[in-house]
């Protein structure tokens, strides 16, 4: 009896080791669009998506700052995304609220698209022709799976810091 359980150890041991061989590391974006171009968040980072909202003007602002929103008693800064990136500013259909350590930013998007599961090997460095703002907030590309066109990843840390 003890060689079996020995020897279904071992195979449980052989299982786990091809387990961690197979397991690739994928996180999962949200996918958004913004003035043309798709950029992935990490749905870690999101909160809520709200289509409609009444933003409260705060002056002496800078200009990406589109003011504050009241969400469940909290108030949340309002980013205006093509702004931030030293765009024109467009259509906005939505504003997708991000959440980190009980900090919370909006940041308007022209539209929300999906959610994709990313390798994080397929994610590239980001060639340095950006806009200034661009270059602080993507940390990579990669090609959208089912080759729909190229994502930009977002790395929501700088927001949260207030390093834009």
């Amino acid at each position: 009896m003890s060689q079996e359980n020995g020897l279904f150890a071992r195979n449980d041991e052989q299982q786990a080791a091809t387990d961690d061989q197979v397991q690739v590391d994928m996180d999962k974006y949200l996918v958004v669009s913004s003035a043309g171009v798709l950029y992935g968040v990490k749905t870690q980072y999101i909160n809520t998506i709200l289509t409609e909202i009444s933003i409260t003007w705060l002056p002496v602002l800078p200009q990406h700052i589109r003011g504050v929103i009241n969400l469940r008693g909290a108030v949340v800064p309002i980013l205006d995304f093509r702004l931030l990136l030293g765009q024109e500013a467009g259509e906005k259909s939505c504003t997708i609220v991000l959440e980190k350590d009980g900090t919370q930013i909006g940041i308007m998007v022209d539209e929300v698209d999906q959610t994709v599961d990313i390798e994080q090997g397929h994610i590239l460095p980001v060639p340095s022709q950006q806009t200034a703002g661009e270059s602080k907030l993507v940390s990579g590309m990669c090609t959208l799976p089912n080759q729909n066109g190229t994502l930009m990843v977002l790395d929501c840390e700088p927001l949260f810091h207030g390093q834009l």
